[in-house]
């Protein structure tokens, strides 16, 4: 598998994961049974990060059902900040291009092969070609106006001198 199909698969699966995920907020009878079998903050410190009170052991769901959906919508959305602003610390757009273009670089003699692209010395090869072809083609054709210019003289002294021929056997013929 090539680095650009499993790229390919990891952004699908992403896509799925989060339209299961709208699906799962946008549907409450699903959604009130997924909240029974999981916890909302399963993590000691999660309730540090979100800016909880941290008296609660931070197991204690008890709290989190009796605040309503209104409070569950808020901290499901600092938890997707959270994770967002987590991402973006530790990928930052400037190093991803950067070790795109080292990628491309170190592999471009590759790809330049395996999808027959061309390059500008390819480009002025072909030039410097189709100058050369362009030269002979008109070297040919003038060789073959001269030819043919030679080649109807010939012709007409041919026919000259078949009439002449011709001329001599009638003469020859009546005598």
């Amino acid at each position: 598998m090539d680095a650009m199909e499993v790229v390919a698969v990891i952004i699908l699966i992403l896509a799925i994961i989060i339209l299961v995920y709208y699906y799962l907020l946008n549907s409450p009878s699903t959604m009130d049974r997924l909240r029974g079998y999981v916890p909302t903050s399963a993590d000691a410190h999660m309730n540090e990060i979100l800016g909880r009170s941290s008296d609660n052991s931070g197991y204690d769901l008890s709290k989190e059902e009796a605040d309503g959906e209104k409070e569950e919508s808020e901290s499901m959305g600092k938890k997707i900040k959270i994770k967002l602003s987590d991402l973006d610390s530790a990928i930052s757009t400037d190093a991803f291009s950067n070790k795109i273009d080292a990628f491309l670089d170190e592999k471009s003699d590759e790809l330049i092969k395996n999808w027959s692209l061309a390059t500008t010395n390819d480009l002025e090869e072909l030039e410097s070609k189709f100058s050369e072809t362009t030269a002979n083609v008109d070297d040919l054709d003038k060789s073959f106006k001269e030819f043919k210019k030679s080649s109807e003289e010939f012709q007409k002294v041919t026919e000259d001198r078949l009439d002449d021929l011709d001329k001599r056997i009638e003469s020859l013929e009546n005598k």
